[in-house]
């Protein structure tokens, strides 16, 4: 594929996007990064790993209904041996999502402890919900929830600015655009990313 061939997608609301996330990120205690289950490696962003730093990051593969049952379990194997926490969702019909909320208010507890040690009750965890466009974050969200108050369509780009979630009194999610890098330099993945849409 020629370098005029190249695919490339990064618009407008990408880059507000990233400055809302840099921005909303000194307030997040947990990240959850949701990635297509078909595709691991191309819908992991490159990017995040700079802009969370040292928060608490775990990775969810969503789509595994529409993914390989053996490609996913030695996907969980290789970020659980890069010592991430990693489970698999089907955010459609509500598969894993209670183990993800699990996993999501176990990784918050340091910081419950915290606060309480301040004496600071009732405060609550914050997680930022992250991955490139339709991954399922919005899905995600709605499923959590039991009822449809994040936008999400069959389609990418329609989640434009970061919404607050409040969960319970004790858990709130930030529902994120996608969010893509701007140069996909690996036109492996940047193929990929076109197929699943």
């Amino acid at each position: 594929m020629s370098e005029a061939q190249s695919i490339q997608w990064f618009p407008g609301h990408m880059t507000k996007a990233k400055r809302q996330m840099e921005s909303e990120l000194r307030m997040v205690d947990v990240v959850v990064e949701l990635l297509d289950a078909r595709i691991p490696r191309a819908s992991a962003n490159p990017l995040l790993k700079g802009l969370i730093g040292s928060k608490v990051k775990i990775v969810a593969l969503n789509k595994t209904d529409m993914a390989d049952p053996l490609a996913t379990k030695a996907w969980l194997t290789y970020f659980k041996e890069a010592g991430l926490k990693a489970l698999e969702v089907d955010c459609q019909k509500g598969r894993g999502v209670k183990a993800l909320l699990t996993a999501m208010r176990e990784a918050g507890q340091p910081v419950i402890d915290k606060w309480l040690k301040k004496g600071v009750r009732n405060h609550p965890i914050r997680i930022m919900i992250v991955g490139i466009p339709n991954v399922g974050k919005s899905t995600l969200i709605n499923r959590i929830l039991g009822k449809n108050k994040a936008a999400a369509q069959n389609r990418p780009g329609v989640t434009r600015s970061n919404q607050w979630v409040r969960i319970t009194p004790y858990l709130e999610l930030l529902d994120t655009p996608g969010l893509l890098w701007p140069n996909l330099s690996d036109q492996q993945d940047a193929r990929a990313l076109a197929f699943v849409g």
